[in-house]
């Protein structure tokens, strides 16, 4: 297989392939390349049989080289008879471009794929006839990058929320002036049902305080840590199984390989833990949600793009949201539940855009997901 040599500053290809136990790699220079791609590239032997992906690869197909080494392409990708038919095309010198084709995104094997649609190109590499080795590069005709939207959310939330705190400052005021003047009648009337009603007003005065900061989110973040995010997840578990008596199972299916976060890790609590608390309220507070972990590569968080970023999901069985609502979930004083406030939602998002994330939804009848995207930043 091609490596890729330097030369008097220029990148030469030359012909070479390095075998270890069966398996055939590419050279750093050369992987470091193909990591840099927005395409996600796949090498095959003549055998369909995977001997390398890219980082892209490995991101849209949620899968590591390692555990993909050695597979059979058509039982990765999900395409059989015509990825075969593409690889014998390839032997002969012919490339083969197949356009939105479905495909599967996990493994088969362990119960957890989904489908995606790419353009899928398939060429000898290098190029010629009686090449040993097969090219697939695949396009995704929907970019995984989560929230195309997010921008343009931004923008509509950063004039919502301007409202939002006008509105707040013109409601605390009055609150702090009828606050004091029950602490006065306090004071100057000893009777007991009188200091009664009074405390009452003092009470609710101060619960409608605390959902007015609630509406405005922190007021200041504190320094960006280092954290793990398994970390984060586990805490919120605790706390929703505590706060449902056990009657909540969480199910988790953590990548163990996953980066540190970079962030305000008591914010991103917060955040995870009303989108939990929701997902335990839609199945009733009884039965099973899940936490997922990832690693996406290559992948785009608004409008810029990153090497990595941590994605970690929280799904449940329950009704779904109504279509209707599933567009504007996130805004503030929307909600589908008779109780409910429409501010757990709306603060989650404010505290994952503060850290430069995203959360995206996606709901029908049995699976409803909510996703955070969580770039890691590199200190370097």
């Amino acid at each position: 297989m091609p490596q890729i040599e330097r030369h008097t500053g220029v990148l030469v290809m030359t012909s070479g392939i390095t075998h270890t136990d069966g398996i055939s790699y590419v050279s750093p220079s050369a992987a470091e390349l193909l990591d840099g791609l927005a395409t996600a590239v796949l090498l095959l032997d003549n055998g369909r049989r995977v001997h390398y992906l890219n980082s892209a690869a490995e991101g849209l197909l949620n899968v590591s080289a390692n555990r993909a080494a050695g597979q059979l392409a058509e039982e990765l990708l999900g395409m059989g008879a015509v990825l075969q038919g593409a690889v014998l095309a390839a032997a002969m010198g012919q490339t083969t471009t197949f356009r939105e084709i479905e495909i599967q995104q996990g493994s088969a094997s362990r119960g957890k794929e989904e489908s995606i649609r790419v353009d899928c190109t398939v060429s000898p590499f290098p190029a010629g006839v009686d090449s040993s080795w097969v090219l697939a590069e695949l396009v995704t005709i929907e970019p995984l990058a989560p929230a195309a939207r997010a921008s343009d959310w931004r923008e509509h939330h950063a004039a919502t929320h301007h409202i939002i705190q006008a509105l707040a400052h013109e409601i605390k005021n009055p609150l702090g002036g009828l606050r004091g003047a029950a602490q006065l009648l306090n004071r100057q009337q000893s009777t007991a049902d009188f200091q009664d009603y009074t405390d009452i007003i003092i009470r609710e005065a101060d619960r409608l305080t605390k959902l007015v900061d609630r509406m405005t989110g922190p007021r200041k973040l504190h320094a960006w840590e280092l954290f793990n995010l398994h970390e984060a997840l586990e805490h919120v578990r605790h706390l929703i199984e505590a706060e449902f008596k056990g009657k909540i199972e969480v199910q988790r299916d953590y990548d163990p390989s996953i980066p540190d976060a970079t962030g305000h890790k008591e914010y991103l609590i917060q955040a995870i833990l009303n989108v939990a608390r929701n997902a335990a309220q839609a199945v009733d507070g009884r039965g099973e949600i899940q936490f997922r972990t990832r690693v996406r590569r290559q992948f785009t968080v608004g409008q810029r793009r990153y090497r990595h970023v941590l994605e970690a999901s929280i799904r449940d069985a329950g009704p779904g949201i109504p279509l209707e609502l599933q567009e504007k979930i996130f805004l503030p004083m929307i909600t589908d539940r008779p109780d409910g406030t429409g501010l757990g939602l709306a603060l989650a998002r404010e505290m994952v855009n503060r850290q430069g994330g995203a959360i995206e939804c996606t709901s029908r009848p049995g699976d409803t997901r909510f996703t955070f995207f969580l770039p890691v930043v590199s200190n370097s």
